[in-house]
């Protein structure tokens, strides 16, 4: 198995566990279980950006370069609200804030169905 296949994997289990989540009756300890699970998903979401931009023959090195090159290549559409994931997820230290800890929720409600859409995408190049 390859690293982007691997990669892919683990994304794709991560981002079941977050729908998972998000699914469950809202209760702090689950706003909190859901802001950490999208915290994961969001990390391998990135790192799956940089290897598959990687094997394409272009390079990324941060989470915001990486959503600037999935845009460009057309691995993701719409590069605004990734950019709003990656502001929650440089946020989620913060959730000890009980208004910034909802505010990010409601927020990520949106990012499984994203990163369902750029697996379709990669998956059908390859």
């Amino acid at each position: 198995m390859t690293k982007l296949q691997n990669l892919i994997k683990n994304l794709t289990k991560a981002n079941q566990r977050l729908e998972e989540a998000l699914k469950l009756k809202l209760t702090k300890i689950n706003r909190d279980a859901s802001i950490q699970r999208f915290e994961f998903t969001f990390e391998l979401s990135w790192k799956t950006f940089q290897e598959y931009i990687r094997d394409q023959g272009y390079d990324c090195n941060s989470p915001k370069n990486c959503i600037r090159e999935g845009a460009k290549i057309g691995i993701i559409d719409n590069p605004r609200d990734w950019f709003g994931f990656l502001d929650a997820r440089n946020l989620v230290a913060h959730t000890y804030n009980e208004e910034l800890a909802d505010k990010i929720y409601k927020g990520i409600k949106k990012f499984p169905k994203e990163i369902d859409k750029f697996l379709e995408k990669i998956k059908e190049e390859k």
